[in-house]
């Protein structure tokens, strides 16, 4: 099997939530930023004449079942759902094929957002079950991976550790293909508080990145700095630092201090290179309210007791129109609880 293969490397180690091992070596293995990051991106946007208008970014986060299901939402900002909230509107993901799907929401599109503190914390969910679900080239990110209070602690991230966004950029979207952004920076403040922004307060973390239009929902990672310690020859101490495996600390909420609108505006152009972001931990406890909790907890007892087969993946076709309806909820559950593989 070896046999004039060297030095091949088949785990990936980058990620938070663990190894990723392959039969094959990644074609990213060297990247700093796995390809498996981008496609976990979808873009958002309402009708538009003669395409629909990107304007937004959303994420798929995958949430286990209890009978080796599992549970996959769409996030993006409250600010960006409560544009698309109550209007037909889109969400472009990339296929395998190399074109898009137009994935189609409706006025009747349910949307989720933080149960106690909706008005503090800009962010917000709907369930990811489209159909032809097998077509799309998108990959969710676990819930394992979020960086939530306790890994924060564990890990022991803080000022200075290295952050990436991945979303729309808006000058670059008259393309075959969704083709993300990646901008990076640090983390700059974690409060232990709300902060004031706009006309009230948020909770939020504040990265040293610039934002520009289109971020605003992009999932946002953060790398723990690691130290490695050792002596020399002479017994003088050393020390090395980097960084180490990536977490989702958060999604991008848009510019400090900055009018947000679902509309590009000439404010994007100056801002103080600060960004806010919505923690993990909030978005964590959206997904996890008990209106959501409790359907899930249904879906998983009616595959317990009927031994139901896991749905299997299902995806959606250029130009599909299949509408999301809050009475469609828990068949659309039943669609999104499914195995999905950590690799492709």
């Amino acid at each position: 099997m070896t046999v004039g293969m060297k030095n091949l490397r088949l785990v990936d180690e980058r990620f938070g939530d663990g190894p990723r091992y392959y039969l094959t070596e990644p074609l990213d293995i060297d990247m700093r930023i796995p390809d498996q990051i981008r496609k976990s991106v979808l873009f958002v946007g309402l009708p538009g004449t003669p395409e629909p208008e990107y304007r937004g970014t959303a994420f798929i986060v995958m949430m286990p079942g209890e009978n080796n299901n599992h549970f996959a939402f769409t996030v993006t900002a409250r600010h960006v759902a409560e544009h698309l909230e109550g209007k037909d509107f889109y969400i472009r993901a990339n296929k395998k094929d190399g074109t898009t799907a137009e994935l189609k929401g409706t006025p009747e599109t349910p949307w989720w957002y933080h149960p106690t503190e909706r008005d503090t914390v800009d962010a917000a969910v709907t369930w990811f079950a489209p159909p032809r679900l097998l077509e799309l080239d998108v990959q969710p990110i676990p819930i394992k991976m979020f960086a939530d209070e306790a890994k924060i602690v564990e890990f022991g991230i803080g000022i200075g550790d290295e952050v990436f966004i991945a979303g729309l950029f808006t000058k670059v979207i008259q393309t075959s293909r969704n083709i993300p952004i990646v901008r990076t920076g640090n983390v700059a403040m974690i409060p232990g508080e709300k902060i004031p922004f706009g006309d009230g307060y948020i909770d939020a973390y504040l990265i040293e990145a610039r934002s520009i239009g289109g971020l605003s929902g992009s999932p946002v990672f953060v790398r723990p700095t690691v130290t490695m310690r050792g002596t020399n020859d002479r017994g003088e101490l050393m020390m090395l630092s980097g960084v180490g495996a990536f977490y989702l600390f958060g999604s991008a909420i848009g510019h400090w201090e900055v009018p947000q609108d679902f509309t590009m505006t000439q404010h994007e152009a100056v801002n103080m290179g600060i960004s806010p972001i919505v923690p993990a931990q909030k978005i964590l406890e959206i997904i996890t309210q008990p209106e959501i909790l409790k359907v899930m907890k249904k879906r998983d007892e009616e595959i317990k007791r009927e031994n139901a087969p896991i749905a299997t993946y299902d995806f959606a076709q250029q130009g599909e129109t299949k509408p999301f309806t809050k009475k469609d909820f828990e068949d659309a559950l039943k669609k999104a609880s499914r195995k999905l593989s950590d690799q492709e």
